[in-house]
């Protein structure tokens, strides 16, 4: 028998293709040097914590617009109070004139990919003051440099007065737009609306990448009061505590809303029989509060229904609270929008409960123009069916955690927004489908696209035509392998909830979070933050050559493993056995070290009838065809 059994190896084996021949594999092991991170302060620690030292600006808006439906204009005076924390300096501010992006002049037009607004006039600012004293400023595209007749010092603020006006953008749907669809009027998203400072930091001073509309954005956190005035009957919806219910609300419209505030089902605030038949001429000014935010957003309509409930969730000191979860849609969309107050829910519940508490009273979710944009407190969706309703929108709920409490710079790296997103809605819709089938947010990462044409994640998205796989998909998935495959879920959760207590309401660069995750899960993790991350590096693991030997009552399998292109991973070897048993080695990938070549000996207790690596192909693998060996 066992001459017979070792006649049947030899011809098996046959079929495979022959080992390489012996030659030298030896290799510099460059993968695994350190990255070239910047060097440790007192502002950014080497522990990924922020420094004693560590600061940053605060800018508090007081903000009066006026929408005239007529003329599609929006009108605006603002009382912007910016407080330098910075040890810096200043003689000049810069803020965004994001609207801007819709002139002719403008980077994306000249790139040959206009918005479609024809002459747009941009943002037109007829008043600029700095402590009540006209001051100078000059447009450059997306932005405008406002000088200072005394230089800002460390500690100190100042005032800048600036009234403006903009035309609504009619076609463009660039994270926000005017939707004319409905029978009962109009819905208008308004975001980028406003002239806002830009981020002054310690790692680039002033940040002055210009709106292209690719890349997000990076905003300071600051207090917003915003008054807002539409016709009398419109709802409007926002980045904001609502302050003024019994000016704009009617009587049972307040008492629903209260009732909302308090309940777990949903409540009809505003149905549909309800909304107004005409335009009112009379105004209404709603005023919204929002308290610690990075950006303000808001929506209005006449046609909407406003469905309300709430949910309670845990603070961070142990309290309890309750947020208020609302959903505004035009009458058309109710056989899909009906659930919507529950997604928002589910939504604030899971992340709660996850990642951070909601640290902020409501959350609102928005039907109209926009496919599906975040902003704090309030997020536009839409969606064809309850799926991908539901997907959608719990995507751009989690952005009020990526990056509206932890306020990346979305300019330069969408990933860890995007990325960070993609990877924990990926437990949420599990949580809330369980075992039904249900879609990802975004398709399956395939390791093998654009790999003849690849790029580092950590590129600015304004250099990425392909921003749904590298901003998305990639470091989605790569977050999903560093937990479920590399440091296990118990120590991966731990690192990964470090990271967000330590930049909360804080502005984290990518090195702060590869040094708290090595920091608080305790290993080098170089080799991976590299390969997914910082180069265009590619994974293709294979098993060149395998034979088995029997050894009295046990089978032992040696088994030649090659690294065939430029990125490590650990290995999981998978034995099966001709009696249907399965045996798993894990391999760390330190066996990559010296060398591309590895050959190690595997004992099983029965005959093997084949060897497989990376078996359920979770590894960022690019040719899972040469992870199988067949005696």
């Amino acid at each position: 028998m066992k001459r017979f059994a070792s006649l049947l190896f030899c011809c098996l084996i046959s079929c495979n293709p022959s080992p390489l021949k012996t030659e030298s594999h030896l290799h510099s092991g460059d993968v695994f040097r350190q990255l070239n991170l910047p060097s440790p302060t007192n502002v950014r620690t080497g522990s990924g914590a922020p420094g004693q030292a560590y600061w940053q600006q605060r800018v508090d808006h007081n903000i009066q617009v006026d929408l005239n439906v007529d003329l599609n204009l929006l009108s605006g005076t603002q009382l912007i109070t910016y407080s330098n924390n910075s040890p810096d300096t200043l003689d000049y501010i810069w803020i965004q004139l994001e609207q801007n992006i819709h002139k002719n002049d403008s980077i994306r037009s000249r790139e040959g990919r206009p918005t479609g607004e024809g002459n747009h006039d941009g943002m037109n600012l007829s008043k600029v003051k700095v402590q009540d004293d006209d001051a100078a400023w000059t447009e450059y595209d997306t932005l405008a440099r406002i000088e200072l007749q005394e230089p800002l010092n460390p500690g100190s603020s100042i005032e800048i007065e600036i009234d403006w006006t903009f035309a609504m953008p009619k076609h463009a749907k660039i994270r926000m737009g005017f939707d004319d669809a409905y029978k009962d009027g109009p819905v208008w998203e308004l975001a980028h609306w406003f002239p806002a400072p830009c981020v002054y930091d310690d790692v680039y001073g002033w940040n002055t990448l210009p709106y292209i509309g690719r890349g997000e954005f990076y905003t300071n956190f600051g207090d917003y009061e915003v008054q807002i005035t539409v016709p009398k009957g419109f709802l409007v919806f926002a980045s904001g505590s609502l302050q003024n219910e019994e000016e704009v609300l009617t009587p049972e419209e307040q008492e629903r809303l209260a009732k909302a505030k308090l309940a777990d089902t949903t409540v009809t605030i505003r149905s549909s029989e309800e909304v107004p038949d005409e335009v009112s001429k009379e105004q209404a000014a709603w005023k919204f509060t929002g308290k610690n935010i990075r950006t303000f957003a808001w929506a209005t309509s006449k046609s909407f229904v406003w469905d309300a409930s709430s949910v309670e969730i845990k603070n961070i000191n142990g309290t309890s609270s309750r947020v208020l979860c609302q959903a505004a849609y035009p009458a058309e969309n109710s056989k899909i929008w009906n659930e919507a107050v529950g997604y928002v829910q589910h939504s604030i519940s899971y992340y709660s409960d996850h990642l951070y508490p909601y640290p902020w009273p409501q959350m609102s979710v928005v039907c109209g123009a926009a496919g599906g944009m975040e902003y704090p407190m309030l997020v536009y969706c839409r969606g064809r069916d309850h799926e991908r309703l539901f997907n959608v929108t719990d995507h751009e709920v989690a952005h009020n955690w990526f990056p509206m409490m932890i306020n990346t710079d979305e300019r330069r790296h969408a990933w860890m927004d995007e990325g960070f997103n993609t990877f924990v809605n990926h437990y949420s819709l599990e949580a809330y489908y369980g075992d039904r089938k249900h879609k990802p947010d975004v398709e399956k990462y395939k390791p093998s696209r654009f790999m003849h044409d690849h790029k580092a994640v950590n590129t600015p998205p304004d250099l990425l035509k392909t921003r749904g796989h590298y901003s998305y998909r990639k470091p989605g998935f790569g977050l999903r392998y560093l937990r479920e495959e590399v440091l296990g879920e118990e120590r991966f959760d731990a690192a990964f909830k470090k990271y967000i207590e330590r930049w909360v309401f804080k502005s984290p660069r990518p090195t702060d979070f590869y040094r708290t995750m090595e920091d608080a899960a305790g290993t080098d993790l170089q080799w991976f933050f590299r390969g997914m991350f910082e180069e265009p590096l590619q994974l293709d693991q294979a098993i060149v050559a395998a034979v088995p030997t029997q050894k009295q009552d046990n089978w032992s399998v040696s088994v030649v493993l090659q690294n065939m292109n430029d990125w490590v991973c650990p290995v999981k070897v998978q034995i099966n056995c001709v009696d249907g048993s399965k045996h798993i080695f894990q391999l760390p990938v330190t066996v990559w070290a010296w060398s591309n070549q590895h050959k190690q000996v595997f004992t099983v207790p029965t005959m093997p009838s084949s060897v497989f690596i990376d078996p359920e192909e979770t590894s960022p693998d690019i040719n899972v065809k040469n992870n199988k060996w067949y005696f």
